[in-house]
């Protein structure tokens, strides 16, 4: 049944009666053995209809009293309905617009601003929220301290909490999830695995990915890649079903495959060496948050792929030839090394670009 944006008073139907009887309010109030004041009060919405009234009303109108009490039930239900999202409608500037796109386009809501209590009731259904106060409660928790999503605030990066709680959220009703709240988690064989994803990743292809995500399930870890509401600059998230099992969760952005491959050494390293059940975020950006938990994801990131000499080798190298070669004595994808050198300024961003491989033709849930 479609929600409407206003409430109809079992009464009114009683009106109707009265009025098809060519009755006076009075003569019905005897019929019924109540007062002609609490006849008026039921006609206008004022009054209940209670157990007692519906039973005296399908004697004399010839109405089922659930039927009345049916109409009753859903009168009082619209009425606190409509309260409800009148009182919501103060919340939906806070919403991003990218963030109601993407809910639209995935289909959890089909309001816009013109209706905008039902956006934000609909938006806080999609998050399991039965409050704005609780949606603002459980995420703002997840934003406090050196391994969780507050210090993020302190970087250039504009990361608008609606949008990445939207797309966390859409992850969590896919597939590979669900899958996921199953896995067996074992650090060890994460671990062991390590140098054939990092043989792996040196070869990016259109079977790259895939190949990723089942190397990873074997040792229980849940890999995703998940298109993101417009405007949500960010690469990936770590996080936890559970504190059991790990998420490395992409959006795919600028998916190219140093940016991809990078991301993922780099959640890894929080998987491996941070608190489990924490949150982590990897922005594009090149000013990023002074923390812990950041410097010691990219230092694992840069010693996995890299090896020990880091980016030295690559110090000095413009040409395509040299970063290639470059890249293949050390065994890694040359996109990677272009990836690194941009960010690091060792690299004019007009060069190396041909060197990369676009990986975005290759994402799957």
């Amino acid at each position: 049944m479609t929600a409407t944006n206003y409430a109809v008073a079992p009464g009114e139907y009683l009106e109707e009666w009265i009025d098809d009887q060519d009755l006076s309010q009075q003569r019905v109030a005897e019929l019924l053995g109540t007062s002609r004041k609490q006849v008026n009060e039921i006609v206008n919405g004022r009054a209940p209809i209670t157990s007692d009234t519906a039973m005296r009303l399908e004697r004399v109108v010839g109405i089922p009293a659930r039927t009345w009490l049916k109409y009753e039930a859903l009168y009082r239900a619209d009425l606190a309905r409509i309260a409800d999202e009148e009182g919501l409608a103060e919340h939906v500037d806070e919403i991003a617009p990218s963030a109601i796109a993407y809910l639209r386009s995935i289909g959890a809501t089909g309001a816009t601003k013109r209706t905008p209590g039902k956006l934000v009731s609909d938006f806080l259904a999609f998050h399991r929220c039965g409050t704005w106060a609780a949606y603002d409660h459980l995420h703002r928790e997840a934003s406090t301290g050196d391994y969780a999503l507050a210090a993020l605030k302190d970087s250039s990066a504009t990361l608008d909490r609606t949008l990445l709680t939207t797309w966390l959220r859409a992850a969590e009703l896919a597939e590979p999830f669900e899958r996921g709240r199953h896995y067996d988690y074992d650090p060890a064989r994460l671990k062991e695995a390590l140098p054939k994803l990092r043989a792996r990743a040196a070869a990016p292809d259109s079977a790259m990915l895939r190949d990723t995500v089942n190397m990873l399930a074997d040792v229980g870890v849940v890999f995703m890649v998940v298109e993101p509401p417009k405007k949500l600059q960010l690469l990936g998230m770590t996080r936890w079903i559970d504190k059991r099992v790990p998420v490395i969760q992409q959006t795919g952005r600028w998916g190219k495959d140093g940016f991809v491959i990078w991301t993922l050494f780099h959640e890894l390293g929080h998987v491996l060496n941070d608190p489990r059940g924490e949150m982590h975020v990897e922005y594009s950006t090149q000013k990023k948050r002074n923390s812990a938990a950041e410097k010691g994801a990219n230092a694992f990131a840069m010693k996995i792929l890299f090896g020990e000499d880091g980016i030295k080798p690559f110090e000095g190298l413009t040409r395509d030839r040299e970063i290639a070669d470059a890249a293949a004595r050390i065994g890694i994808a040359p996109g990677v090394a272009v990836h690194q050198m941009h960010r690091r300024r060792l690299l004019d961003y007009r060069f190396g670009n041909g060197l990369c491989v676009d990986l975005a033709g290759t994402f799957t849930a």
